[in-house]
């Protein structure tokens, strides 16, 4: 087998098991909560937030589940393989990662929503569009936690980090549809790039389908 194609495959499967390493899990455990077994179930950093808040929770997990996207695209540049150019080996290499974080083998293939991961791909593939998608994060969580902070009609909901972790649902799904939106918009030729980002943004829907209904009907979600 030809070297390059080695390095493809090794690349390819670096990616697959790093992208499936439960951050989220490894963290509560940590810290005695399996957090499998409380909350959604879900191993991703909105449910870790609810038990050890924003800053003790979703900051540390989401860090490191960025990183998992991160890695992978930073080392497909290092690989000298020559018949997979421009942005198709690092859009592979931050695919097979994302696919890990979702379908991780090491959980049965249970895995968390791919939101952070993804994040950390297409920062390095698309930077310019991935900033706006993060604008649009934040300023719909905090909007969401100035309604419910109001709804609520409770003061100590207005410290902005208690209770955060209530609108990332929402905002997760925001910045994954805007995301091939504002590829669409600023570079329309990269159009594998715009697949992947739509390809994204749909699993990403479908892993928030109960924060969906449950915002339809007026309630929190997960």
């Amino acid at each position: 087998m030809n070297k390059e194609w080695v390095y493809f495959i090794l690349l390819c499967i670096f990616s697959y098991l790093l992208g499936s390493v439960p951050f989220g899990l490894i963290y509560s455990k940590l810290r005695g909560i399996d957090i499998r077994k409380v909350g959604s179930g879900n191993i991703g950093a909105t449910n870790v937030s609810r038990q050890f808040g924003f800053l003790g929770g979703f900051v540390p997990v989401f860090i490191l589940d960025f990183l998992k996207g991160a890695i992978p695209v930073i080392v497909s540049r290092l690989i000298p393989v020559s018949f997979m150019q421009g942005d198709l080996l690092m859009i592979v290499a931050g695919s097979f990662s994302i696919l890990g974080h979702i379908f991780p083998v090491y959980l049965g293939f249970r895995g968390g929503k791919g939101v952070a991961t993804s994040a950390g791909v297409f920062i390095f593939i698309a930077p310019l569009e991935s900033l706006f998608s993060s604008i649009i994060f934040i300023l719909v969580l905090i909007i969401a936690h100035i309604i419910n902070s109001t709804a609520n009609q409770n003061k100590k909901n207005l410290y902005f980090f208690k209770d955060i972790q209530k609108g990332v649902g929402i905002s997760s799904i925001s910045a994954a549809i805007s995301l091939p939106i504002l590829i669409y918009l600023i570079e329309p030729n990269r159009s594998i790039l715009l697949i992947l980002s739509i390809l994204i943004a749909t699993l990403v829907i479908i892993r928030h389908r109960e924060n969906i209904i449950k915002i339809i009907k007026g309630e929190q979600g997960k």
